[in-house]
């Protein structure tokens, strides 16, 4: 699916922490089993916005054809969303990053292969590249996590939030069983920190391809980059030994921080 808009969101779904798994010695990437139930796979496109590209270009000239594709591909898309960084390091060879969610792996690998064989998709590829121009060859696949449904901290409105991406490794010695040690305790702490403002949630994804730079990204999201600093004041405030488990666990690079919304699929 070449496609973009403004937003990634924290996933809009429930996992549970089964203690049946902390045996296992398994990563977040291959953690897809009944006891530890995989609910969502994630896709990231990097996208380039190109001389004609305009919030309004997109919403006119590129968004339509692409709601009317998707049913006449029939796609089992379940959401979708656009990322753009706040602020772009000469390391980024992208503008941002269309998101897709499907249910499954195979659902999202079959629905690319009808996808890229539509002639009309081709056309409005083409027609659409001097506005936005997203490479699917070289999407980023994940496995997605989450441990608490998005709107226990208060709704969400999806038109326009705050996503803030940590990219971590493991340090020796630890996988991903210490992780959800880590993620346990993190739920013990969300659930009787009443006064930690809201909406907030956030979401773990494994890489589904082969890299030694990353074994996991975390993200959290928020309404406003306002409401992340007020969140991330009482949080300090609360209980710093939470973050300080985290630590010993991972390490993990400084945060990367984008404008978030949903791209609406009908």
């Amino acid at each position: 699916m070449k496609s973009f808009a403004l937003t990634l969101s924290a996933l809009f779904f429930v996992f549970a922490c089964s203690s049946a798994v902390d045996e296992m010695d398994v990563s977040f990437s291959n953690l897809g089993s009944d006891e530890y139930p995989q609910m969502f796979y994630m896709e990231y496109v990097p996208c380039q916005e190109g001389v004609y590209y305009t919030a309004e270009n997109f919403r006119n000239e590129v968004l339509p054809e692409w709601q009317d594709l998707l049913v006449e591909v029939n796609s089992p898309l379940v959401s979708a969303y656009g990322i753009q960084h706040v602020e772009r390091l000469s390391s980024d060879n992208e503008d941002g990053f269309w998101q897709l969610i499907w249910n499954t792996k195979a659902e999202a690998e079959a629905a690319w292969e009808t996808w890229n064989s539509n002639e009309n998709v081709a056309a409005w590829t083409e027609d659409t590249a001097e506005i936005l121009s997203c490479d699917g060859e070289n999407k980023f696949s994940f496995d997605a996590y989450i441990a608490r449904a998005n709107d226990t901290f208060g709704e969400f409105e999806t038109t326009s939030f705050t996503s803030e991406y940590f990219q971590c490794l493991y340090k020796e010695g630890k996988d991903g069983a210490d992780l959800r040690e880590v993620i346990g305790q993190l739920e013990e702490f969300l659930t009787n920190a009443n006064s930690l403002p809201g909406p907030f949630s956030y979401v773990i994804l494994g890489p589904d391809y082969e890299t030694d730079e990353v074994d996991f990204f975390w993200g959290n999201f928020y309404q406003t980059e306002e409401a992340r600093q007020a969140f991330d004041s009482e949080w300090q405030k609360l209980d710093p030994d939470v973050e300080d488990n985290w630590n010993t666990v991972s390490d993990c690079q400084e945060p990367r921080y984008y404008n978030s919304a949903e791209v609406p699929t009908s």
